[in-house]
C-alpha cells in the first residue's frame, strides 16, 4: 500500500490539522491512482468530524510527544517511519497542496529505498539555486536535502537512515558540535538532522539523484529571484497569487504544477478551502 503522510500538531497561531486537511483535498481531487492520506497528531480527537472525511489514516504520534516543550513542532519527525501504515511512503510539509497529477512519480519512487528532494524549485519553475536559508548545508558540505517530499520504503536502507536521525534528533547539540564545523544551527532542524544522517551513513548516492522529481515549488521569498527594493520573509506581500474555481493555481503569470509548499501560513485562506471541498464533491 502506498500513501502521503504528515505530522500535524498545532502550535501557537497555526491551525496544522486545518493546513493537512487542505493538503489531503488536494491529493484527493488530483491523484488518479496514489491518494491514500495519513495524519499523525496528537490525540485522534483533536481532528474534528468534517475534517476525518479526507484522512483514511488518523495516527496518534507513539510514544511520548518529543515536541510538547517547544514552540516549533518538529520533534517527532523521526518517527514516520515507525508510524506509517504504508509499504511505501511519501512525507509531506503539511503547508502544501496539490494542483496536478503526479502519480507517475511514484514509479520511478519505488526504484529506490528512500528518495529525497534535492531541487526544488521558485515559483518561476526555475531550480533554486540560492542558499540564502542553507548556509549551513554549503559551509559544511552536506547533502543539499529536503524532507519536505521524501520517499521511503519500509526497508533496511530506510530504518538505518531513520535510527541514525533519532540518535541526532536526541542528541543533536553534540552531533551538531561534532560533525559540523561552521555555522551550526542554534536549535534542531529536521533537514539538517536528517543530511547529517545521510552523510554520516554515506548513503547519498542510494537516497538522492539527478532527476527533476522528486521536486516541489518552495515559497521562501529569498529564493525567487524577486527584483524588489526590500524582500521580506512573507512572499504574499511580493507577488500575487490566484486559486481558480477549478482548483488551478498561478502566481503571477506563472500556473503552478508541481506540489506547492506556500510556507506563509495566511495564504492559505478559507475561499481555498471552500473551492477545495467544492471540487472534492464535484469529484
Amino acid at each position: 500500500m502506498k500513501g502521503y503522510l504528515v505530522i500535524a500538531q498545532n502550535s501557537g497561531e497555526h491551525d496544522y490539522i486545518r493546513m493537512a486537511y487542505a493538503l489531503a483535498l488536494s491529493i484527493k481531487n488530483t491523484q488518479s491512482e496514489v491518494n491514500q492520506f495519513a495524519i499523525a497528531v496528537d490525540n485522534v480527537d483533536d481532528v474534528s468530524d468534517e475534517y476525518k472525511k479526507v484522512f483514511d489514516h488518523i495516527i496518534e504520534i507513539p510514544w511520548e510527544d518529543d515536541a510538547k516543550d517547544t514552540a516549533w513542532k518538529i520533534n517527532n519527525k523521526w518517527k514516520y517511519f515507525y508510524m506509517t501504515p504504508f509499504e511505501e511512503t511519501v512525507v509531506l510539509d503539511t503547508d502544501m497542496i496539490f494542483t496536478h497529477d503526479i502519480s507517475y512519480w511514484w514509479d520511478i519512487l519505488s526504484t529506490k529505498d528512500m528518495w529525497f528532494t534535492t531541487q526544488p524549485r521558485t515559483y518561476k519553475n526555475q531550480t533554486i539555486t540560492s542558499d540564502a536559508y542553507r548556509k549551513v548545508f554549503t559551509s559544511n558540505n552536506l547533502p543539499n536535502l529536503y524532507t519536505a517530499f521524501m520517499y521511503f520504503k519500509k526497508s533496511k536502507l530506510a530504518s538505518e537512515v531513520f535510527s541514525m536521525t533519532h540518535d541526532i534528533f536526541e542528541d543533536w547539540e553534540n552531533f551538531y558540535y561534532n560533525f559540523l564545523e561552521e555555522d551550526r544551527p542554534k536549535q534542531l532542524s529536521g533537514d539538517v538532522a536528517y543530511a547529517l544522517a545521510v552523510k554520516i551513513l554515506d548513503v547519498e548516492q542510494d537516497v538522492t539523484d539527478n532527476l527533476d522529481m522528486p521536486c516541489f515549488i518552495h515559497m521562501k521569498s529569498k529564493v525567487q529571484n524577486i527584483k524588489t527594493a526590500i524582500v521580506t520573509e512573507d512572499w504574499t506581500n511580493h507577488v500575487p497569487s490566484y486559486f481558480t474555481s477549478d482548483c488551478k493555481l498561478k502566481i503571477n503569470t506563472f500556473e503552478q504544477i508541481l506540489p506547492f509548499h506556500y510556507h506563509i501560513k495566511s495564504w492559505l485562506t478559507n475561499d481555498i478551502i471552500l473551492k477545495l471541498e467544492k471540487q472534492h464533491d464535484i469529484g
